[in-house]
This record gives structure tokens, C-alpha cells and sequence, in this order.
């Protein structure tokens, strides 16, 4: 995410590659006070699914630690698997 407004789409994105390609919904939503989760675009999109939202207060590296370590292990996984997906796709290539 290089912009902060880019989130939306990205969530929706991520949101829906969750439904099709694993069957599951996401029932949290954990995020600090940035202006870019707590838009009224965000809140209708995470109440259409039933997505709970939860924010953590202000001054609590704490809590903010949580969802920085999610955060790192959705990245990391998503980069895995994309590496994973590019080596897989170059040697099925060869095959054909």
C-alpha cells in the first residue's frame, strides 16, 4: 500500500480472494485510529459481512504490537506464497 486511501480496495480485494479461493469470512477487524480504517466506507463494508471492528487505544505500543505482528505475518505469507506461485508457474511453463 503505498497511499493511505488505497486500503478500500484493497481490503475489498483481499476480502473477496478470502470467500472464493478459502471458503471463509473475516470476523475481525483490528486496526489503530488512522483515518484510513475509520472512514464511513469501511464501516458499511465490514458491517455488510458482519466483520467485527475493533480499534486500540491511543498510546499503547501494547496493543498496537498485535495487530503490527499480524499485519507482518499476512505480508510475509503473501509474499511466500506469490514466490511460491512465480517459481511453480516458470516450471510449469517448461513443461508445456
Amino acid at each position: 500500500m503505498k497511499q493511505r486511501f488505497e486500503l478500500y480496495e484493497i481490503y475489498t480485494t483481499f476480502r473477496a480472494l478470502m470467500k472464493t479461493q478459502h471458503s471463509a469470512v473475516i470476523k475481525c477487524f483490528r486496526c489503530d485510529l488512522g483515518g484510513e480504517y475509520t472512514s464511513n466506507k469501511n464501516f458499511q463494508l465490514l458491517a455488510l459481512d458482519g466483520t467485527i471492528h475493533q480499534t486500540s487505544y491511543i498510546d499503547t505500543p501494547e496493543q498496537n504490537g498485535v495487530a503490527e505482528r499480524k499485519h507482518r505475518h499476512i505480508v510475509e505469507t503473501t509474499r511466500c506464497l506469490l514466490l511460491f506461485l512465480l517459481s511453480f508457474g516458470e516450471k510449469l511453463s517448461l513443461l508445456l
